[in-house]
């Protein structure tokens, strides 16, 4: 195999674990967060191993796009990072608006907390493309400036 198709391998390999990583790191976070709000609207909610697993599994697909497109040139790595970002925050949001009821129902001194949940879900979407890509790179044993 020539030195261009091992690259080629090593970066297809590295992009599914990178993916794979991300998608088990963002599945855990979300089931976090998730737990958080449930508890902080006063509806705690139990969660089953089945239901985590396929989670991860979900995050990992979504995660395909920035680990995929980490190691193109800056404008494809950064628009493979903001699909992977735009497609798991509209999932995220979409489950969040349907728990929207309990959200309105919770009490007043609580919503600060909720609010705060709230960013951290934005803030885990951004960092899911940027981690997958960090990932890929790392397994590549590349780096790639910003």
């Amino acid at each position: 195999m020539r030195v261009r198709e091992r690259r080629v391998v090593r970066m297809a390999v590295a992009a599914g674990v990178a993916a794979l990583v991300a998608g088990v790191a963002m599945g855990a976070a979300t089931r976090v967060l998730m737990r958080l709000v449930g508890l902080a609207v006063g509806h705690p909610a139990e969660f089953s191993w089945p239901g985590t697993i396929a989670i991860a599994v979900l995050f990992a697909l979504l995660a395909v796009p920035a680990a995929a497109t980490a190691a193109a040139p800056r404008a494809v790595r950064t628009g493979g990072r903001w699909v992977t970002a735009a497609v798991a925050g509209l999932g995220c949001a979409r489950n969040g608006i349907s728990d929207a009821q309990a959200v309105v129902l919770a009490e007043g001194g609580r919503l600060w907390l909720l609010a705060a949940l709230i960013v951290a879900f934005g803030a885990a979407v951004v960092a899911f493309g940027w981690l997958a890509q960090r990932v890929a790179l790392g397994w590549a044993g590349r780096r790639v400036k910003e």
